[in-house]
């Protein structure tokens, strides 16, 4: 949604994006720095400001103004429905004409090239890797002013998610859509021909690698199901056992890795530990696009995903009984997640700004994220939907928004993008056998640590 938008998985990702805890939000845990908190309860951001903005919101314009409006193509139902949002928003804004553009193949590349060539959509999506390039270089809309204007409070969202798009001195460049995090989706029936119930809340990590050994039925290359399916190259997955082990991404102000502490080791090695078993399989050997699609076609009969899959099984899969249930707690019984976001911003040049802060009000507001919520794809941002109906009708999603008190948010400060790099490449050598846990995270923390001082 890139190492971020290259695969149909990560796409989904991205999508979603980020967090809290259910709109109450338990202490604000430090998770080692970089911007990084638990639960949906703040922390400060550690992004530049840029050095000229707007200070003050502009007035309406009159007449007809048209607005270009992009973002990444996720799956054909979630595209229909932002297309069917938008098309509301252009009903009660007659005035305002739309071109929804969306981008597919490399998102972050394409856009970089679009504004390198100042031919940039005037409202698009923005994910937290992003977001640091974008603000500090003043490519974006201060939107305060027109939050200030209309008294939308940064505090009706939750914390941790609309700081990854403010900068240090407090004004904001983005208000997030939506947020996603992870939970163990698992094969009902699957699960019975095994004689397993279905996980317990306090299920552990044990109780995970004992699931997936006797879910894997072993077979002919076509016909073998394994317990899990993993992708090589995510460490969005292996983070979540990580910090629930007592790991960190980064020290405490954010300018030395963690992660190649004792703690992250022990964790990958438990992560890596399903591949070297045989119950785990990476979707590309099932012939599946990704995690989910191997999960859909029942070759897996668990996967570590989030509400994004929901969706898809419900189009792709319909057939297949599935339920959700919490990550595992680690030997420390602590549990933890990540929580993914990304936001809706206007181009800092663009002509229209006070049409496009309209479309983003619109966008991510009541109706919009209670509609995305009642269909299934992504977790409502706003603190007012968090006691929705919908959460009482469908256990499995108040499963994957329950992470709020104990996920952490995926943003690390201006160096996000790069340290997602590095700690993909290092899960994806464990996996595949190329370097043990403790040689793969050492050199991605050498790396790292270099990063940090650019």
């Amino acid at each position: 949604m890139k190492r971020l938008i290259l695969s149909f998985i990560t796409l989904f990702v991205l999508i979603l994006a980020g967090c809290g805890n259910g709109g109450s939000g338990g202490g604000a845990t430090s998770n080692g720095g970089g911007g990084a908190q638990q639960g949906l309860t703040g922390g400060n951001s550690y992004i530049g400001c840029p050095g000229n903005t707007s200070t003050t919101a502009a007035a309406p314009e009159s007449g007809t103004v048209t607005l270009t409006v992009s973002g990444w193509s996720s799956s054909p139902a979630e595209d229909a429905l932002v297309q069917q949002n938008l098309q509301k928003f252009q009903q009660a804004h007659p005035n305002i004409q739309l071109k929804w553009s969306p981008i597919t193949g490399d998102y972050p590349t394409k856009m970089r090239a679009n504004v390198a060539s100042n031919v940039v959509p005037d409202v698009f999506y923005l994910s937290t890797d992003m977001a640091p390039e974008y603000i500090t270089s003043g490519k974006l809309l201060d939107i305060s002013p027109y939050m200030a204007k209309d008294n939308i409070q940064a505090s009706s969202y939750y914390p941790s998610l609309i700081t990854p798009f403010s900068c240090k001195s407090g004004q904001v460049y983005g208000i997030p859509k939506d947020w996603g995090t992870l939970g163990v989706f698992y094969n009902k029936q699957m699960l019975q021909q095994a004689g397993l119930s279905a996980p317990a809340d306090n299920w552990t990590w044990n109780d995970m690698q004992d699931y997936a050994k006797k879910l894997t039925k072993k077979g002919t290359a076509a016909s073998s199901v394994y317990g899990i399916t993993f992708a090589a190259a995510s460490s969005q997955r292996w983070m979540a056992f990580l910090l629930a082990n007592g790991g960190s991404v980064l020290n405490s102000d954010g300018t030395q890795a963690t992660f190649n502490s004792k703690a992250g080791i022990d964790s990958l090695n438990f992560y890596s530990s399903f591949f070297k078993d045989g119950s785990a399989v990476q979707p590309t050997d099932v012939a599946a696009g990704w995690a989910g699609d191997a999960f859909g076609k029942q070759r897996a009969a668990l996967a570590l995903e989030g509400p994004w899959l929901i969706p898809y099984m419900q189009q792709n899969f319909p057939n297949v009984q599935y339920g959700i249930a919490p990550v595992p707690t680690a030997p420390n019984g602590k549990r933890a997640d990540l929580i993914f976001t990304n936001s809706w911003s206007a181009y800092g040049n663009t002509k229209h700004p006070e049409a496009a802060w309209e479309v983003i009000k619109y966008m991510t507001g009541q109706d919009v994220q209670g509609s995305q919520l009642h269909a299934g794809f992504a977790l409502p941002s706003l603190k007012s939907l968090s006691n929705d109906q919908y959460f009482t009708q469908n256990p499995g999603f108040k499963v994957l928004f329950d992470a709020a008190t104990y996920g952490y948010a995926d943003n690390f400060g201006p160096h996000t993008s790069a340290i997602h790099t590095q700690l993909d490449q290092a899960v994806e050598k464990v996996l595949l056998g190329k370097a043990d846990s403790q040689t793969a995270l050492n050199d991605a923390a050498n790396h790292v640590n270099t990063e940090l001082q650019t």
